[in-house]
């Protein structure tokens, strides 16, 4: 069981080693946070489908196997990313803060007409948000 452990973590040390975070570590200009509106959104059949592709260029057969069987492995990633796509659009929460000396327009209306206000944000806010 010692045996064990030590391998697996001895290869998630590798892959540690080749994995980088994929999030900017500083904010995203303002049109690309814009432009999220036009995204698709997260599709799982498109990831298990690119991962495949990747097996394929460095190599990994995606065929049936040699005896002409389903290849498990493919179904197997399928299945993985399907559950991670479903896992974050159920579960994941995205926190965003708004801080203050933001501008802020505001419209409406009352008896005498329209009215707009200008202004600014005087303390932080905080908002929540859901993958899609």
């Amino acid at each position: 069981m010692g045996a064990e452990m030590g391998a697996i973590k001895t290869v998630m040390g590798i892959l540690k080693g080749f994995m980088t975070p994929s999030l900017p570590n500083k904010p995203l200009p303002v049109p690309a946070v814009l432009a999220a509106r036009t995204k698709a959104g997260l599709s799982a059949i498109d990831i298990a489908s690119e991962i495949i592709k990747r097996k394929k260029d460095i190599g990994i057969p995606i065929g049936p196997l040699p005896s002409g069987a389903d290849n498990l492995d493919l179904m197997m990633e399928t299945i993985r990313v399907e559950v991670i796509v479903e896992a974050l659009i159920r579960d994941a929460r995205v926190q965003i803060a708004i801080p203050p000396g933001t501008n802020v327009t505001a419209t409406g209306g009352n008896a005498g007409g329209p009215v707009v206000a200008n202004g600014v944000t005087t303390a932080t806010a905080s908002g929540f948000g859901v993958i899609s």
